[in-house]
């Protein structure tokens, strides 16, 4: 009987291990999926030749690393102060206010600094129209996720 109940546990962890790595690479194939999706939109919307989307995509990818470490940051902020505000001083609170804060200024001056490098890469109308398309992806994307999408 233990014989058994060792080979069950280990068929198990086995299992468990396999499901584990089957989600991670799902999980991966999605985000793939939605850049895809992302640069095809962004050209169409952009209307972007293959020299300027040569120049283009570069500077939008590094813009996006460093707003999503950002984003991460807040993310971890906000989820610690979720979790702890019951139990945190209100000098802790405004301190984790005031980073907030601080991560919404970082933001906009991450956009300040790169509206500059994108209008160095592209026209200026390009660049707006990029301002557009921005929203309207994440529109699209969330109508997806909800699945009220058309593809």
């Amino acid at each position: 009987m233990k014989t058994l109940l060792r080979i069950f546990l280990v068929a198990m962890l086995i299992f468990a291990g396999s499901a584990v790595k089957v989600l991670a690479q799902d999980k991966q194939d999605k985000a793939e999926l939605v850049k895809a999706q992302k640069i095809a939109f962004f050209t169409d919307k952009l209307s972007l030749t293959s020299v300027e989307a040569e120049r283009f995509w570069p500077v939008y990818n590094e813009y996006w690393n460093r707003k999503n470490k950002i984003i991460t940051e807040r993310r971890a902020t906000m989820a610690y102060c979720q979790k702890n505000l019951s139990r945190m001083s209100s000098k802790e609170i405004k301190a984790y206010a005031d980073r907030y804060v601080g991560f919404q200024k970082q933001e906009a001056d991450l956009l300040m600094e790169f509206n500059l490098k994108f209008q160095k890469v592209l026209p200026v109308e390009k660049v707006m129209r990029l301002y557009q398309a921005d929203n309207d992806f994440k529109n699209w994307l969330l109508q997806q996720i909800k699945g009220d999408g058309k593809e």
